[in-house]
């Protein structure tokens, strides 16, 4: 950093730079908030739960009003139209396997009898693989299968158990609907305690009964079809679902479910908002959609603080920049002054370490020269020892 930078400049873009950071966390923020949201809808996660390998997936769902007219056999003949699709598309299903799930449902209100008496319950008539769409929160038991074979088979809540029974460990135990007698092969407990799905779900005990057992008790249209397609590119799933399921566009609605939380349907939400509360049409939404619906609201309400928040970022960046070149700071300037400063520290250090001593040969001690001598002294004989050698008579060298 040299003389010329204006200080007081360089720490107003300091704090605008924290400005621009305090913004961006605020949008990580909402973001999280918004993610917290989709992870409540277990139906938009269908294709995860079907497929085994990982493959992308969609879920398409179709709403439409009792005046439709819509049957079982209506949605049976759109899950033909869309596998004979499919085949087209060649994407082709495991041996034993189907390549895509989908599920539909009638709503209606029966009257449920058990051994404390008759309850009036809101109904849902479903088929297909209505349990991989919404695995409910089972206390006891579980879904009943998806084979029309089987009809018998219904799933009670919690309260309506114990409206009908008293108790709700009820498995095998059996109901009366119009007459006929039913299995209880499930107890599902409310799945969250969150305001919005309190609110959709209602106060009124609810039972799930297969389509195919609910056509002897009663007749309801059907009022939703959802599906779980392989979406290899956007928009895939949803051009296959729109081409083969053909209904009145008037009495009904047709949207991929699965990206209603991007930033596009969000933003496309935010602008709506002042006509959220506008119906146009006599839908009644399932108690999921509904719930996921209020989620939405609430969505196009964050995406007006983000986009706040993150044009504040960017306008923070700008004005940041700017600051920090009028202040005439330089960031590469600054970078080479300290990586001189450090090599001059670095050579500094070195001229100031002392110096190794260099090492020398130890002159052996006195002491040790000495017993050295004398330990060569003790085993060379002396010259009286060598003239009288043991192998010699001393009285015999004195004789020639």
């Amino acid at each position: 950093m040299s003389d010329k930078v204006n200080r007081k400049i360089l720490k107003a873009s300091g704090i605008v730079a924290l400005v621009m950071l305090g913004a961006l966390l605020v949008v990580g923020l909402l973001e999280l908030v918004v993610l917290s949201m989709r992870g409540r809808l277990g139906f938009l996660d269908a294709g995860k739960r079907w497929s085994a390998n990982g493959d992308r997936f969609a879920v398409v769902s179709l709403y439409a009003e009792q005046s439709a007219g819509l049957t079982g056999d209506d949605a049976v003949g759109w899950a033909r139209s869309i596998d004979a699709g499919l085949l087209e598309a060649s994407i082709t299903p495991k041996e034993g396997a189907s390549s895509w799930a989908y599920c539909y449902a009638a709503d209606d209100t029966l009257s449920v009898k058990g051994p404390k008496g008759t309850v009036s319950a809101k109904t849902l008539a479903v088929g297909g693989e209505f349990f991989v769409f919404h695995p409910l929160a089972f206390k006891y038991g579980g879904g009943f299968l998806s084979d029309e074979s089987i009809p018998r088979g219904v799933v009670l809540d919690r309260d309506l158990a114990w409206r009908v029974y008293g108790a709700e460990n009820i498995i095998g135990m059996t109901v009366e609907i119009g007459g006929e007698e039913f299995v209880i092969v499930g107890i599902a407990e409310r799945e969250s305690k969150s305001g919005p799905y309190k609110r959709a779900y209602g106060d009124t005990p609810r039972l799930y009964m297969s389509y195919a057992g609910y056509r002897k008790v009663g007749e309801a249209n059907v009022t939703s079809f959802e599906a779980a397609l392989p979406n290899p590119v956007t928009g895939f799933a949803a051009n296959i679902f729109t081409d083969k399921v053909r209904t009145d566009e008037s009495r009904s609605v047709i949207r991929e479910v699965t990206d209603r939380f991007s930033l596009k349907n969000r933003f496309a939400n935010m602008k709506e908002l002042s006509y959220a509360w506008v119906s146009v049409n006599k839908i009644e939404y399932p108690y999921w959609e509904n719930e996921a619906r209020v989620y939405d609201y609430r969505a196009a309400v964050l995406m007006i603080f983000e986009v706040t928040a993150a044009a504040v970022a960017v306008f923070s960046l700008l004005l940041s920049f700017t600051l920090l070149r009028v202040s005439g700071y330089s960031v590469i300037q600054s970078a080479k002054n300290g990586w001189k400063k450090l090599s001059e520290a670095r050579a500094k250090k070195k001229r100031e370490r002392p110096a190794k001593p260099q090492k020398s040969r130890k002159a052996k001690p006195k002491e040790t020269e000495k017993e050295t001598k004398s330990e060569e002294t003790q085993e060379q004989p002396s010259e009286s020892e060598t003239e009288f050698l043991p192998d010699e008579n001393p009285e015999e060298r004195g004789n020639p």
